[in-house]
């Protein structure tokens, strides 16, 4: 029978207000899509930062055939719940530290044998992982079962909430840059992109150079607080995918301040570091 699959961060629909719901970010999306060369992204004329994502089986044995996965606040979808491209989502799921579900319930998932498995069983999903990896066990109405471990969700999690109204970050991100902000971080992400566009490395590098000392004081601001460190090794692969991440998300934010595009660098790798 046919089905609609969902990635989503959230196991059960949550009722009330007892916390803030996480999502699948546009900044965690564009990780996958840069460091992963079966996806691409398109994104929609409508609702900036999200749109649809395209998968390219890799099997040569499989027909070339492009699968897409509309990507919304609500997470990513997929048409299809054929075995491939479940095993896919659920590669996607681990990442996003998310859950596959189908449209009436059911959680898929891999056994300890590593093969796809599907139950509807409510206590196999009574829990969601933060951004860190710490899990949160809920019960059926989407609240914390542990009400205590409230702080630690929110100040895990802050990343992945949607602000109450967000045409006002919109218009924040528009406003001068401060007093205290130098240089290229100041620029608008469009000028990255153009010269990421036509090639021109020298000031690729310059604005990448930026960003690592940009990086590396934030990593000064949290000494104390090593949790908060970036500490993955600089290497060419890493630069690579550095650069392709600060292009794709400055082609999707023309004009934010590039900083803004380093803040979003830095999540990414505290995501994949965690």
């Amino acid at each position: 029978m046919d089905c609609t699959l969902l990635i989503t961060r959230e196991p059960f629909p949550i009722q009330g207000e007892s916390r803030p719901v996480l999502r699948i970010m546009p900044d965690a999306v564009y990780a996958l899509v840069v460091t992963d060369p079966t996806l691409d992204f398109e994104e929609s004329a409508t609702d900036p930062g999200y749109g649809t994502i395209l998968y390219k089986n890799p099997d040569p044995a499989e027909s070339p055939q492009v699968h897409r996965f509309p990507f919304t606040r609500e997470g990513i979808r997929s048409a299809s719940a054929e075995a491939p491209i479940v095993l896919k989502l659920l590669d996607l799921a681990k990442t996003l530290k998310a859950h596959v579900l189908s449209d009436h319930g059911a959680l898929y998932f891999k056994d300890a044998s590593g093969l796809l498995n599907i139950t509807e069983d409510q206590s196999a999903k009574s829990y969601l992982v933060g951004d860190k990896g710490k899990r949160y066990a809920l019960t059926p109405d989407g609240a914390l079962a542990e009400p205590a471990c409230l702080p630690d969700y929110l100040a895990e999690n802050k990343f992945s909430f949607l602000p109450d109204k967000p045409e006002n970050t919109q218009r924040k991100s528009r406003t001068p840059a401060p007093a205290l902000l130098k240089g290229l971080g100041t620029f608008k992400c469009s000028l990255f992109s153009k010269a990421h566009q036509k090639n021109v490395m020298l000031s690729v590098h310059a604005y990448y150079v930026w960003g690592l000392g940009f990086l590396s004081g934030m990593n000064f601001a949290y000494q104390d607080s090593p949790e908060e460190n970036v500490t993955y090794p600089h290497t060419k692969t890493s630069m690579h995918e550095d650069i392709a991440f600060l292009y794709a998300y400055c082609t999707r934010n023309p004009d934010e301040m590039f900083v803004s595009a380093c803040m979003a660098l830095h999540y990414m790798r505290m995501q994949r570091q965690s």
